[in-house]
């Protein structure tokens, strides 16, 4: 090779060489920028969704809320009622696929105590063997259950004895508790014992949307103490097999002041705050029952054997509400929603940072205790805020968990749309849209999302 033509090779390859170097070092820059957008979760995150028996599985005809759907139908959005709901009773094959199709690794469901027990100590077999089923549909996906034994609904024969007032109904429901354990206990680790047993408490006898329909604080006291006894009776009786947790789905809402700078505003919004967030979180772990709200309510008894039967904290999280004072009103305090946040279809405010607020409490509170997001979720019929709803509020989680908190898992409201108490069928919490007239299921972006999130047990955050 002539000398020239060394001279010129030599620069061509020594400029390639660097260039090869530059586009590395781009290669490599961009892929740490990429991962950098990467919020990974613990290796063992539990991802789940969650849906009530009553909401979507149709015919729950021995039932209180059927009968309240039939005899007050003016209680419910448009005079609706459950009726066949999504017709999930029939089609647990074909839900269980969509739970697999998301990639989830966990489920809340509820088994339906009226179906359970249609008549007082009189057990349907066939019942028993449906759910019997449907665990057997979920292992075959690899699938854990968290079950749910009451979630809003009972009997009408523990109704009409009086439900949650009869100083016998702790025992009523134990009875359900002792049959559903024998006979499905084995094939559950994860129980959680009552949804959200304050708003079950509220919508019955303080503000009458749901049944009974009493409006009176003085009532609220025996349901309040017998459902913590029957939770205390039912945990005992659930760690007889002793892989079980056992919990309660407690819903926390963050209660600020309408007007941040008004002292009776701050001092009614902690009030209500400690009645509703705290009251029975704090009597599971002391054994003490208080519950106080100014001018309506004043409750103290000790109960020891309330205490420490919580083997993990249940989070139910969606909004936030503020107290507002109107001093010439017959009531002087009112809840209202913050009208200037983005906002669901049922106008609750958007506010993912409550959830982080609640979790640091929750862990400052309970220490010891892991934590499991049992729902979040927002009503959007256009699905148009969900996913940022999602991956918001997971920030917030991921957050938590980064500063040390023990949150080890977080349930989706809701797999499929459903028929959602007062409000009828009008909202839309599902990942999964559901036609009413033909049941067919159609999976929405966000359900895609979601998907993603947990086949990556990560979340992608979009460059600025």
């Amino acid at each position: 090779m002539k000398k020239k033509s060394i001279l010129i090779i030599i620069p061509i390859v020594l400029f390639s060489l660097c260039s090869y170097g530059v586009e590395l070092d781009l290669i490599k820059k961009k892929y740490n920028n990429e991962s950098s957008k990467i919020l990974h979760f613990p290796r063992n995150f539990k991802w789940c969704v969650a849906t009530a028996a009553h909401q979507i599985e149709g015919g729950n005809e021995n039932n209180d809320w059927w009968e309240w759907e039939h005899i007050r139908p003016s209680k419910i959005k448009n005079e609706e009622n459950s009726g066949l709901a999504t017709d999930h009773w029939n089609r647990v094959p074909e839900d269980t696929k969509l739970l697999n199709d998301l990639g989830v690794k966990q489920y809340r469901f509820s088994i339906e105590w009226s179906r359970i027990e249609p008549e007082e100590g009189v057990f349907n077999l066939e019942a028993i063997n449906h759910y019997k089923n449907e665990l057997n549909e979920l292992r075959k996906y690899g699938i854990a259950p968290m079950v749910t034994l009451h979630h809003f609904t009972s009997p009408l024969w523990f109704a009409k004895m009086g439900g949650w007032s009869n100083a016998d109904s702790p025992n009523k429901f134990l009875n359900f508790v002792k049959f559903v354990n024998q006979k499905l206990g084995k094939n559950i680790e994860q129980w959680i014992t009552f949804n959200e047993p304050m708003v079950m408490i509220g919508g019955g006898y303080v503000t009458g949307v749901f049944p009974p329909g009493i409006k009176d604080w003085n009532q609220t006291i025996l349901p309040l103490r017998n459902i913590l006894i029957a939770h205390s009776l039912a945990y005992k009786e659930l760690h007889k097999n002793k892989k079980a947790l056992v919990g309660i789905a407690h819903h926390l809402r963050i209660m600020d002041a309408y007007n941040k700078f008004n002292p009776i505003e701050c001092f009614m919004a902690k009030k209500l705050s400690l009645a509703f967030n705290w009251t029975f979180l704090n009597a599971l772990k002391t054994g003490k029952i208080s519950l106080y709200i100014p001018t309506k309510i004043e409750y103290v008894e000790e109960i020891p054997q309330l205490k420490d039967t919580q083997d993990f904290i249940g989070v139910n999280y969606y909004t936030r509400d503020l107290v507002k004072f109107n001093p010439l009103s017959k009531e002087p305090f009112t809840v209202v929603a913050n009208n200037k946040s983005p906002a669901s279809d049922l106008h609750w405010e958007i506010y993912p940072e409550g959830l982080y607020s609640i979790l640091k409490e929750v862990n400052k509170k309970f220490k010891k205790l892991p934590i499991y997001i049992t729902e979040n979720g927002i009503a959007d019929h256009s699905d148009s805020l969900r996913s940022n709803f999602l991956k918001t509020h997971l920030q917030k989680i991921y957050r938590a968990i980064n500063e040390g908190i023990n949150v080890q898992g977080y349930c989706h409201w809701s797999l499929i749309d459903n028929f959602e108490w007062a409000e009828g069928f009008t909202p839309r919490f599902g990942l999964y849209e559901v036609d009413y007239k033909s049941f067919k299921r159609t999976p929405r972006e966000s359900a895609l999302l979601y998907k993603e999130i947990i086949a990556k047990n990560g979340l992608f955050l979009e460059p600025k």
